[in-house]
């Protein structure tokens, strides 16, 4: 009787934070979503997904003080100031808004988050609708650009008038009411591939539970990116330098010690102001000891020359806190706008790498 009383003591939390991340696969859907942005972006895309984007419309809109962008002058301004400070970068509609505005009825402007997902059966985006938003408008749109309605999908037509760069993002589109949202991607069986984790057939992204733990750790970004180990690996290595860059980095990697490789990278980027952003970096690795072992580590690359770009490291990143959470590593920095542009995911940076 007493083992009973233990294991419930001790497993009833675990489930209980279990549930707070990956409650949406688990959901009946019935009842308001009240996790994080992130969280509940993240958990529609599939289990295999390797590089997923995240953008906090709805936070970025306050962020600009641009209202409900419903004129033209904000959607410009929406666009155009997101873009300048690293806002914008995961998104995929957001260079789009007056576009989308047009053709579609609805933009970034009428968007709570966009998440976008690529696998390798497709990739696809997927919007939470603000309520100010008729999905009633929303159908009218897709019927006046020539979409033909087929089951849950509307699918583009040969003829229908909608450029090819939003043809690339929304070739297949599908429309959840009670979730409120729109899912599309270039391929109308990969939109399908997604419906099924959004129904609660298929697990999404965020039942791995490394995936998972990065994710967490992000939960508050204004956008993130969140990429699999071989991808984040490849994206932050020298791999194109130089060969005296790519020296430069062995003898930094080798005076800090040895890096290990991720099983998740992710960064998010915290707008606070025209001036002044925090950018978060998370890192989750084999186990806790593993962990802090390379936080030992990483925490000797975030000072110095910039190997791989100009200038150096504290120019853009300044190291304001750091810890670990069972295996995630996670760095947090003030971060200056308009030094580096980080949220593209692209170019050295050891300190959240695999090696040189």
């Amino acid at each position: 009787m007493r083992l009973r009383v233990l294991l419930a003591t001790v497993l009833a939390p675990v489930l209980v934070v279990a549930l707070a991340v990956t409650g949406g696969y688990w959901a009946s859907g019935r009842t308001a979503d009240t996790r994080a942005s992130l969280t509940a972006a993240l958990d529609t895309l599939p289990a295999g997904t390797q590089l997923a984007g995240f953008t906090d419309w709805s936070r970025i809109r306050q962020r600009l003080d641009v209202g409900s962008a419903r004129t033209k002058a904000a959607r410009a301004t929406l666009n155009d100031d997101a873009s300048l400070r690293d806002l914008t970068t995961r998104s995929v509609i957001g260079r789009s808004i007056e576009e989308m505005h047009d053709s579609f009825g609805w933009s970034a402007a009428d968007v709570d988050w966009e998440a976008y997902g690529q696998a390798a059966g497709g990739s696809v985006m997927v919007a939470h609708l603000d309520r100010s938003v008729s999905l009633a408008t929303v159908r009218a749109g897709l019927r006046k650009l020539g979409y033909v309605h087929q089951g849950r999908l509307w699918n583009v037509s040969t003829d229908a008038t909608v450029s090819n760069d939003l043809r690339d993002v929304f070739g297949a589109v599908a429309i959840l009411p009670r979730q409120r949202l729109v899912v599309a991607s270039a391929r109308p069986a990969y939109v399908s591939t997604v419906l099924r984790v959004i129904d609660h057939h298929d697990p999404s992204l965020l039942r791995s539970r490394r995936a998972a733990d990065v994710a967490s750790s992000l939960v508050g970004s204004d956008t993130a990116l969140l990429e699999r180990g071989v991808v984040a690996c490849q994206a932050t290595s020298l791999e194109d330098a130089s060969a005296d860059v790519k020296a430069q980095g062995r003898a930094a990697v080798e005076r800090a010690g040895h890096l290990a490789a991720v099983e998740y990278a992710g960064r998010g980027l915290i707008d606070r102001s025209a001036r002044h952003a925090s950018l978060r970096f998370a890192m989750a690795f084999d186990s806790p000891g593993q962990a802090a072992e390379q936080l030992g580590v990483r925490s000797k690359l975030v000072t110095g020359p910039f190997i791989g770009r100009e200038g150096r490291v504290e120019d853009s990143l300044t190291l304001v806190g750091s810890d670990t959470h069972d295996g995630t590593v996670t760095m947090r920095f003030d971060h200056p706008p308009g030094t580096v542009d980080y949220m593209t995911g692209d170019g050295p940076l050891l300190f959240a790498g695999c090696g040189s």
